[in-house]
């Protein structure tokens, strides 16, 4: 009877285990969304070989953990900056949205207190997960700049959270665009 109980306990820990390692593998993808968006700003910048350019955000996490951010690219001769937000649906009751209305995002610089709501977006699901690829128009995004993400319920930007994606100090590094990145830009790939 001690062998059927520890192999139960064993098992017990086992399954523990691998559902732990799941939880932790899907909570850090970044797979979804993470290539740029190709929007006219960026194709153009592509045909006329301009920078694009990267680091990683700030924080990756908002304050209260209902956001995480990866993938940011900014192209300074276009203006545009593109980043994925990664959200649990849970967050619809936290912030008190309903999946319906969805949520609005807004770029804010903390040094100058503008706020840049022009972006477009793509957006998928995963498991739990919403995703977000956001390209907000007319950035200056600078060594000196200081930018967040506020996510809010739509119609209410009282509820929110927030992180932030470029301190300023931050430097940007070039960003190696992959083969299929290059091919919805309008570039050729070697084959």
């Amino acid at each position: 009877m001690k062998k059927i109980i520890s192999y139960v306990f064993i098992a017990l820990f086992a399954v523990f285990v691998g559902w732990l390692i799941f939880r932790i593998v899907v909570m850090e993808s970044k797979s979804v969304l993470s290539e740029i968006t190709p929007t006219d700003q960026a194709a153009a910048v592509y045909k006329d070989g301009g920078e694009f350019l990267t680091h990683e955000p700030a924080q990756t996490m908002s304050f209260d953990g209902y956001m995480h951010l990866y993938s940011l690219v900014y192209l300074p001769d276009a203006k545009e900056l593109q980043i994925t937000v990664k959200y649990n649906k849970s967050v619809y009751e936290k912030l008190g949205a309903t999946a319906e209305a969805g949520f609005g995002f807004k770029l804010y610089d903390t040094l100058t207190g503008e706020e840049n709501t022009d972006y477009t977006f793509k957006r998928d699901t995963e498991d739990r997960y919403s995703y977000y690829r956001l390209a907000f128009e007319g950035v200056e995004a600078t060594d000196g700049s200081d930018l967040e993400i506020v996510m809010f319920p739509k119609g209410d930007d009282t509820a929110f959270t927030a992180a932030k994606i470029h301190k300023s100090g931050q430097v940007f590094e070039d960003y190696k665009l992959s083969e299929e990145e290059i091919a919805s830009l309008g570039g050729q790939t070697e084959k």
